[in-house]
């Protein structure tokens, strides 16, 4: 299950990027989820293969169903910021000008519907 957040997450965190990002206050709250699920997932993931995990005395059943719990909380309202962005992409970006300037392109567009559905396979 980490090895999967980690990939879906660093596509996500990719993809976003590489958009341009045309809604800060969307998609920032998709990459703050993206880059925070996938630097825990790592500290998760390092505790176990290093061996920390017999040292320290938590309940690590519980703390798995937290942290993949409180993870697909996250993803699923970064899915939903993501998805709402993709489907603002025909409204101008100036909506007082005269030019029609588009949120986002074509290419931008299709990144973004990427971002949106690599988001959702990371809640799944």
């Amino acid at each position: 299950v980490f090895l999967s957040l980690q990939l879906f997450g660093t596509i996500v965190w990719i993809l976003v990027a590489s958009t341009g990002v045309p809604l800060p206050l969307l998609q920032g709250w998709v990459m703050f989820v993206a880059v925070t699920a996938w630097f825990l997932s790592i500290v998760f993931l390092s505790v176990f293969l290093l061996g920390y995990a017999g040292r320290i005395a938590v309940n690590w059943n519980q703390a798995d169903f937290i942290f993949h719990g409180a993870t697909f909380v996250f993803y699923f309202g970064a899915f939903l910021l993501q998805a709402a962005t993709t489907s603002l992409h025909h409204f101008p970006r100036k909506f007082n000008s005269t030019t029609q300037e588009r949120i986002m392109g074509g290419r931008e567009y299709n990144i973004s519907i990427a971002a949106s559905v690599c988001a959702l396979c990371v809640c799944i």
